[in-house]
């Protein structure tokens, strides 16, 4: 009978380990034999997602001249669709629950359901352009450019119910030992079976966004507008030495276009409406101190705005400073200052000297840029009575966390002095032989750049 039960509780052993010194039947820790826990059958498969619905297409955008007759424009935008529901979970097999086991027993699962799919959005509305010579006009033209509707998200898929057990619980007794001797004994196992998990439903799928309506653009004049090129990069040099030529028709946005049309239109509420033009050359007038040719290569972009303004972005590379003018058709961008990006941020810490009204911190710029820069220093400081060498973990205390004045922050050459002694704060804390840390943060500008530097400082005045 010991060597029966042996053969038929191997299969159940093998791969378990333990190190706790448990009793064994067959060198099978008791414990991992009893915990051992079985599935049966086979669990439902999971339900595919639902396909999302397409988005619909913009309508035509189209131009027109109103010349007094009647006309009628349809620009919609089509219909988003529906994204497709998802599909229910499978069923799982449930088999044949296995009977007098000596191992515990789960049930198969439930298949999940899928999830429905995003629905479309609509498209958008087809815009209008209409030329005019007399506003009143504009009263014999129709336009439907409503934006499409959007679809609907689909439906998520049921779950599957899991199997249920046809029996939660039985014992088996297991002996060892030779009957009628003194080490023979018998125990009864109890055992379990859990019913499988129910699936999950799936989630339905997003709505759509509704297509924008599309919108009227007016010009009170009969003849076509020329085109334009509001915006160019060229290099820096190239621009120095040869003017380019930009254009850009000009537009103000206003409200209450459907009550320009005729009644039942729809369009988008606002409108936008042909005010001018800008064109002309455009070049470089170079004024910095130094000459252009010391700084890297690299493109300039000039544009001209929507509001008819020139501005210009230059490489990262460098800082630059400017201006511009207008003289007729002839557009101008003055470079009046301009450092190399990289020698910004060239800060140093110089000396910490003095205590108490006479402490005073330098700070070196190694690029010697800063009298084309702003600078400004943000200043961390605390103190301890500490001493660090004697304790790991000193208290630091803030005594001040504040912009430096401008007025205790004095440059001569390529160093700032600050004057630290002279902060309206308790000059207590800043006694010789006090241990402190210092952290400076220099802020740097030019034009709309702008950057940070940190320098950090720890000792004793």
């Amino acid at each position: 009978m010991k060597r029966a039960l042996a053969v038929a509780l191997a299969p159940f052993c093998l791969g378990l380990v333990t190190t706790l010194p448990l009793p064994s039947l067959n060198g099978c820790s008791m414990l991992a034999w009893a915990q051992e826990t079985r599935t049966y059958g086979s669990d439902g498969s999971n339900g595919r997602s639902g396909r999302s619905g397409r988005d619909g297409t913009a309508g035509t955008s189209q131009t027109a001249i109103a010349d007094g007759n009647p006309a009628s424009f349809t620009l919609t935008g089509s219909d988003g669709e529906d994204g497709e529901a998802g599909e229910n979970g499978y069923r799982p097999r449930c088999g044949g629950q296995p009977r007098n086991v000596s191992y515990h027993l789960r049930a198969p699962d439930g298949g999940n359901g899928g999830s429905g799919g995003q629905g479309g959005s609509g498209g958008a509305g087809g815009d209008l352009t209409v030329y005019f010579g007399d506003r009143t006009v504009l009263r014999q033209i129709s336009v439907d450019a409503q934006g499409g509707r959007f679809g609907r998200g689909g439906r998520g898929g049921n779950g599957t119910l899991g199997c249920r057990c046809d029996r939660r619980d039985w014992e088996i007794q297991t002996c060892t030992g030779t009957p009628g001797q003194a080490d023979y004994s018998c125990q009864n196992t109890r055992y379990t079976c859990r019913d499988g998990r129910s699936g999950s439903n799936g989630s339905f799928g997003r709505d759509g966004a509704p297509g924008a309506d599309g919108q009227l653009w007016i010009v009170n004049q009969l003849e076509p507008l020329q085109p334009d090129n509001p915006a160019i990069a060229v290099g820096l040099s190239n621009l120095a030495n040869q003017p380019v030529q930009l254009s850009r028709n000009l537009w103000a946005e206003r409200s209450g276009a459907n009550t320009l049309l005729a009644p039942g239109s729809r369009v988008n509420d606002s409108y936008q409406e042909y005010t001018g033009r800008v064109e002309g050359t455009v070049s470089l007038d170079w004024q910095a101190h130094r000459p252009l040719g010391t700084f890297a290569g690299g493109d300039v972009r000039t544009e001209i705005q929507p509001d008819g303004s020139l501005a210009a972005t230059f490489p990262d590379s460098l800082w630059a400073d400017y201006t511009t003018r207008r003289e007729g058709d002839q557009m101008v961008i003055t470079v009046t200052n301009a450092v190399r990006a990289s020698d910004v941020t060239r800060l140093a810490l110089g000396t910490v000297q003095g205590s108490g009204a006479n402490l005073n911190v330098a700070v070196l710029d190694l690029a010697s840029e800063s009298e084309y820069l702003t600078t400004q220093f943000r200043l961390t400081l605390r103190t301890t009575r500490d001493d660090p060498r004697d304790n790991r973990r000193p208290r630091y205390v803030t005594v001040y966390d504040d912009v430096v004045p401008a007025e205790l922050v004095s440059l001569a050459g390529n160093r700032f002095e600050l004057a630290l002694g002279r902060l309206p704060i308790d000059r207590g804390p800043l006694t010789r032989g006090t241990y402190a840390q210092i952290e400076i943060t220099a802020v740097r500008s030019l034009g709309d750049n702008r950057a940070e530097q940190a320098i950090s400082w720890q000792g004793q005045f």
